[in-house]
């Protein structure tokens, strides 16, 4: 599976007001294309920084499930991160790393990725629960039951390089961005 199949998995799978955070690049044009929704916070050229902006929001919207899309790359430059989060342990936090190896956005140069076994140091940082998924039955069936279970949730998605569809760039604003993210808070 394709990075671009897996949102849609993601994405068809949501019931409906989980807010979204898309780390930079790729994701969050891949998931604009498949379902663009004010409940969707697209991070513009802020490469690492999807899993502190969704802790944030799990800590500041307790009633609300939180959903990270984040590359492989971007958790590589925020890896602190999963440690706050395994720290703070916020119950409505999942976080979905797709990682296909590559810094995809800028021209497919490889990450380290393949060195480093995410979902063992998300667990062993203190993730309540963390998978490894490379199939797609996989990642509907396990999203499926992490999105009724209280968290935080780390799913390690492994996804080939593989782009079959040119999604255009978001034509909104940062600001923009926001302030449809802020209106679905209310």
């Amino acid at each position: 599976m394709n990075r671009l199949e897996a949102i849609k998995i993601v994405i068809e799978n949501l019931s409906g007001d989980e807010l979204l955070v898309h780390a930079n690049g790729a994701i969050s044009r891949e998931s604009f294309f498949c379902k663009n929704r004010k409940e969707n916070f697209y991070l513009l050229g802020s490469m690492g920084l999807a899993s502190s902006v969704g802790f944030g929001l799990a800590l500041n919207q307790p009633n609300k499930k939180i959903v990270i899309l984040d590359g492989d790359g971007n958790v590589l430059m925020g890896f602190g991160n999963l440690a706050l989060i395994g720290a703070f342990k916020p119950k409505n936090l999942i976080h979905l790393v797709f990682d296909n190896q590559v810094y995809g956005t800028t021209g497919n140069q490889p990450t380290i990725s393949k060195y480093i076994p995410f979902s063992e140091v998300a667990k062993l940082l203190g993730y309540r629960t963390s998978h490894y998924i490379d199939k797609e039955d996989s990642l509907k069936k396990i999203f499926k039951e992490i999105l009724k279970e209280p968290g935080p949730h780390f799913l390690h998605i492994k996804v080939s390089p593989e782009v079959t569809q040119i999604c255009p760039r978001i034509p909104y604003s940062a600001k923009e961005i926001k302030e449809r993210f802020i209106s679905s808070l209310k």
